[in-house]
């Protein structure tokens, strides 16, 4: 999702729903230890906390399938995730993300969690 400074004022400080597919197929084709991955399936709300600062509560669902680590066969391995990320304009520390170009673009984000939750190895029935 992706979303001007514009639409989201329009909400308010009422809460909003968002849901989206994303494809990450090209992005996961960089990493030789991701053989596959399911579109991506992420739902959430968003919500104004602040001037120029917007929270969104994410839930991602995807399926990565990796390399075993000793039979080299892919191993299908699901992913639920849920993602709290806040945007905003000042440069407020580390848990904040900045907001470039008044908008909001949640696919860099959703991408990088996947990644943050990729275990290092798989070895059918266990993670590593």
């Amino acid at each position: 999702m992706k979303w001007s400074l514009q639409q989201l004022y329009k909400y308010g400080k009422e809460a909003f729903p968002f849901e989206a597919v994303y494809d990450f197929a090209e992005e996961a084709k960089r990493y030789d230890d991701i053989l596959g991955i399911t579109p991506a399936v992420v739902k959430g709300t968003g919500i104004q906390i602040g001037e120029d600062r917007f929270k969104f509560d994410i839930h991602i669902s995807v399926e990565l399938y990796l390399q075993d680590a000793v039979t080299l066969d892919p191993v299908e391995f699901p992913l639920e995730l849920d993602v709290v990320e806040v945007f905003t304009r000042d440069d407020e520390g580390d848990d904040v993300r900045l907001i470039e170009k008044n908008t909001i673009d949640l696919r860099a984000v959703i991408w990088e969690s996947i990644l943050l939750e990729k275990p290092m190895r798989v070895v059918k029935g266990e993670t590593l």
